[in-house]
């Protein structure tokens, strides 16, 4: 339901065989995606190796400085560089990512823009994050921090829970008590954005059909 890129991992930094996404020798990709309908997803360390940091801290470090963050740099490639205005079917998702960065990030890219206005093309219609908010998303295991920015930053409709199982920084066996402790402050309505339909939207899932199936299953149990 989604394309992901790299088509497969690719460890260490980009270099000429591997550019990043924003040159036009990527624009028939991008209309291939298109009409097809589906996302591209940017999976966590695109573009980093995340075992680069070794000895001490080197699971902290890699964690913190090699996975998570990575994908600033493709979802800055497609937002500033007028991706979505040539294609403005286009969608796409940062896996596994985190949101807690994404309030500073996406404030980065239109301080960026403003301020180095004259080093900064193409001239876009809108701010750069506007473009996220229309066309990302992003998802998230355990992140307080961003959910807590979420209403405030007006991102209640591009972040996705997701549990991560079987991965040790996943929610999964306490994915229920990890959801209470983080949304409290969220309403209904948002929760139900988060922890599902912005998902569903993002990969055109019918949710409907999921929990009809879900109701028939249960009849089993």
């Amino acid at each position: 339901r989604g394309v992901n890129l790299p088509c497969k991992p690719i460890w260490g930094a980009h270099d000429a065989r591997h550019p990043n996404y924003n040159p036009p020798q990527y624009e028939p990709m991008w209309a291939v995606i298109q009409d097809c309908d589906l996302p591209a997803t940017f999976h966590i360390s695109t573009g980093m190796d995340p075992r680069a940091a070794r000895k001490d801290g080197g699971a902290v470090i890699n964690y913190v400085t090699h996975a998570c963050p990575t994908v600033i740099e493709p979802m800055s490639c497609l937002c500033a560089s007028g991706v979505f205005e040539r294609f403005p079917r286009l969608r796409f998702a940062l896996i596994e990512c985190g949101i807690g960065w994404m309030p500073w990030a996406l404030d980065a890219m239109d301080e960026a823009y403003r301020k180095h206005h004259l080093w900064a093309y193409p001239k876009l219609k809108q701010l750069p994050s506007d473009y996220f908010r229309e066309h990302g998303a992003a998802s998230f295991q355990e992140d307080a921090a961003g959910l807590r920015l979420a209403e405030s930053f007006n991102l209640v409709n591009n972040f996705l829970w997701a549990n991560d199982y079987p991965h040790a920084e996943g929610s999964w066996p306490h994915s229920a008590e990890a959801i209470e402790r983080q949304m409290q402050h969220l309403s209904d309505d948002n929760r139900a954005k988060i922890l599902g339909l912005n998902t569903a939207k993002m990969f055109k899932f019918d949710a409907d059909k999921l929990m009809q199936r879900r109701q028939a299953a249960s009849h089993f149990n």
